[in-house]
């Protein structure tokens, strides 16, 4: 129970860590991983959440466990991955996401086993790679449609299905849609 409440805060943490902040700070562009981010494969016959400010594509295997008007958590079939996604009209603005992802990346040091550097995707999405002490790998990302308008969440899986987690994700990203 202690585990599940330190996991649920450092995903706090990590929500409000993301929607604060100064609005003078810049991120470096990277055209390589937008280019990544474009090619990744799209969702096809998958399911759809139609949250209150978001539309959302998932693979169609996988079940959801929880979903209010902007949240859904989902699961894969073989219950081995999770995602997570929130939307928050009064996060980070673009310029800000290396900042939140640096000063979220500080903070996980000592909570998790490996916190990597923040990996910029496109000027406007961002992800921090972290492991548990038991091995799980947790990709976080935050990604700015609008002005403060994003989203945020993470994806969750073993360490030998990394790989595949992360193409999900960057499908399942790939097919929000802001209404």
């Amino acid at each position: 129970m202690k585990k599940l409440f330190l996991i649920s805060a450092v995903a706090l943490l990590m929500g409000l860590v993301a929607c604060s902040g100064n609005k003078d700070n810049s991120t470096s562009d990277s055209s390589e991983s937008s280019e990544s981010v474009q090619s990744v494969e799209e969702i096809k016959d998958g399911n759809t959440f139609d949250a209150k400010s978001y539309t959302i594509s998932y693979p169609k295997d996988w079940k959801k466990t929880f979903s209010t008007d902007d949240i859904l958590n989902v699961k894969s079939a073989d219950k081995t991955m999770t995602f997570s996604i929130n939307y928050d009209a009064e996060g980070p603005t673009a310029d800000q996401l290396k900042e939140k992802a640096d000063f979220a990346k500080l903070v996980n040091t000592d909570l998790y086993k490996e916190v990597d550097e923040p990996k910029i995707i496109a000027d406007n999405f961002i992800t921090l790679r972290r492991v548990t002490n038991e091995g799980e790998v947790e990709l976080s990302y935050t990604k700015v449609f609008e002005g403060t308008k994003c989203i945020m969440g993470s994806m969750k899986s073993p360490a030998d299905k990394e790989a595949e987690a992360e193409k999900i994700l960057m499908s399942i990203i790939n097919s929000v849609k802001l209404k």
